[in-house]
């Protein structure tokens, strides 16, 4: 199992306070293997169905792959599913490795039509300095959504392998 190292919630701004409701959590976990898990949050217990979604990332793309398994499963816009559906070579959009499932044109077709998809929602990125996406979150500029980013500022570690 691999640590997590970065977080987006996705949700709709409070009009009147600020904040971020969410109504998704993407998280990436890295180490031997890189993945994004997509998973419906239901904070207020109002019954909404739980969907798991599990996405390999290609490591040069991870955020823009991010950008992606929301634009499929948490927009739902029906060109970026049509479109993904064509192109890909796996059975489902479901639980999928990017690398097998898109040719690179592919996903470069599928990042550009995701960037250009009107997204009512906000994003929440928080990254670990350990992340390999450390290096990628400007990429959110060219997306039309409002997308608020949280880096480490102060870190505190205390040794835990030598007691």
């Amino acid at each position: 199992m691999g640590t997590f190292t970065a977080q987006i919630l996705v949700g709709h701004d409070h009009r009147n306070d600020g904040g971020i409701i969410p109504s998704h959590a993407v998280y990436l976990s890295e180490n031997s293997r890189p993945a994004w898990i997509l998973d419906t949050v239901d904070l207020f217990n109002e019954g909404i169905l739980k969907k798991t979604v599990r996405w390999i990332p290609t490591l040069e793309n991870m955020l823009e792959d991010a950008m992606l398994l929301i634009g499929v499963h948490v927009i739902q816009d029906k060109a970026v599913i049509k479109a993904a559906k064509e192109f890909c070579k796996a059975d489902n959009l479901d639980n999928i490795e990017l690398y097998e499932a898109f040719s690179k044109d592919d996903l470069e077709a599928l990042y550009e039509l995701v960037r250009t998809t009107p997204i009512e929602y906000s994003i929440a990125l928080t990254v670990f300095n350990e992340s390999h996406i450390n290096s990628q979150y400007k990429v959110l500029d060219h997306y039309e959504c409002r997308a608020n980013i949280f880096t480490a500022t102060h870190i505190n570690y205390r040794e835990g392998w030598h007691g």
